[in-house]
């Protein structure tokens, strides 16, 4: 279940300095062809073609505060991904300071719990992908530098290079319902941002 919550400033900075935050460091969006500008919510809105390869979501955590995050892609891998809990929540939505909140809580093969701030003013291209395809994947950092390596690798190699400097990562997939409501939230926001701008 989502949860909408105003914070004022001082409030929201403990929230965004407490141990559970990861901080996200850097997301790359990759997709077999670039997304197509839809006319819908002025502009933002991505809509992908039909291809076999849904656009692949890859964000960098700060794990500085939480080293044992570093370990959770390996004992994915050898322990399967277990039982987890995913909650989306709303921080300050509708205005400039607003975050989207990812709060995981893995039951097995590891017990923790951990979330995710996305600050929209920054990152809402990434909200925009993750809001259609439905998953993510959480990568320890520091981030790769993909700006210089799209220019010579493949996407299979830079994909597989990430992965090697990262020592692996989890992806998390959101059911239907999930995705649909996280939609919900991203166009509301939007769209009250545009009318406080007074572009509605």
């Amino acid at each position: 279940m989502a949860h909408d919550k105003f914070l004022s400033n001082k409030e929201l900075q403990a929230f965004l300095q407490s141990r559970e935050t990861l901080p996200l460091q850097d997301a790359f969006i990759m997709a077999m062809k670039p997304p197509q500008k839809s006319k819908n919510l002025f502009g933002l809105s991505s809509i992908f073609p039909h291809t076999p390869i849904k656009p692949l979501t890859m964000l960098w955590l700060d794990t500085a505060k939480r080293p044992e995050i570093r370990d959770l892609a390996r004992v994915h891998t050898t322990d399967g991904a277990g039982t987890s809990i995913f909650t989306w929540n709303y921080i300050n939505e509708g205005r400039p300071d607003c975050y989207f909140v990812l709060d995981v809580s893995m039951e097995t093969p590891v017990r923790t719990s951990f979330r995710v701030p996305i600050f929209l003013n920054e990152w809402t291209p990434l909200i925009d992908v993750v809001s259609q395809t439905g998953s993510v994947s959480l990568l320890a950092g520091p981030p790769v530098n993909w700006r210089e390596l799209i220019k010579t690798l493949s996407p299979i190699e830079l994909e597989g290079r990430i992965h090697a400097q990262s020592g692996g990562g989890i992806t998390l997939t959101f059911d239907e319902k999930m995705t649909h409501e996280l939609r919900q939230h991203f166009e509301q926001h939007i769209e009250a941002i545009a009318r406080l701008l007074g572009r509605g």
